[in-house]
């Protein structure tokens, strides 16, 4: 930890991970099967380089990536919403995610505990989620612009906007609420 007390900002992998998570968030209900399970192995790699060379999606791959970002979708509006993000996630959601196969085992060429982790890509997926959100909690905010309502990882301990354009929307709709407010009580006056 610093000398201010505060921890240090997550690392550049951790920061560039959680921006792929929120494009999968945005844009993985709208895109096609093919890059939707693109972009989920592209998340994996990061983390953990060659993984998706152990992974297997089975036959139904475009369920099981659909699966995948809905239950993202959903664990990411629960949190939002001060509800609790589960594994399971809600029931309507195709895919069953049990977590069997997952686990710690001792490895005594290295002389410590090692992750047993399944093959299974939304089980890999939605546990390195859960790493990735609980690396980056102490960043994570969700912009105060009603419109807008996206998760970011703030730069400024008082950044309350996930970013310059939400924050001078914001102004300016402050901006014309005062002007039309100075121009109605001017009008009053006139009268």
């Amino acid at each position: 930890m610093p000398v201010s007390g505060r921890p240090l900002r997550p690392s550049i992998e951790a920061q560039m991970q959680f921006t792929l998570l929120m494009e999968l968030y945005d844009k993985g209900p709208n895109i096609a099967t093919g890059a939707r399970i693109e972009a989920i192995n592209k998340f994996l790699e990061v983390s953990n380089p060659g993984i998706t060379g152990q992974v297997r999606w089975g036959l139904l791959k475009g369920n099981r990536a659909e699966s995948i970002v809905n239950l993202l979708r959903w664990g990411l509006n629960q949190i939002r919403s001060g509800e609790p993000f589960m594994r399971s996630g809600p029931p309507d959601i195709l895919y069953d995610l049990s977590f069997d196969g997952d686990g710690i085992i001792w490895d005594r060429s290295r002389g410590r505990a090692v992750r047993v982790g399944s093959r299974d890509p939304a089980k890999l997926f939605i546990t390195r989620v859960f790493e990735l959100l609980t690396e980056v909690a102490p960043w994570l905010r969700v912009c105060q612009r009603a419109e807008c309502r996206q998760f970011f990882l703030f730069q400024r301990p008082k950044q309350i906007y996930c970013g310059d354009t939400c924050a001078q929307q914001v102004r300016m709709a402050r901006f014309l609420a005062r002007k039309k407010t100075v121009s109605g009580t001017r009008g009053r006056r006139e009268k």
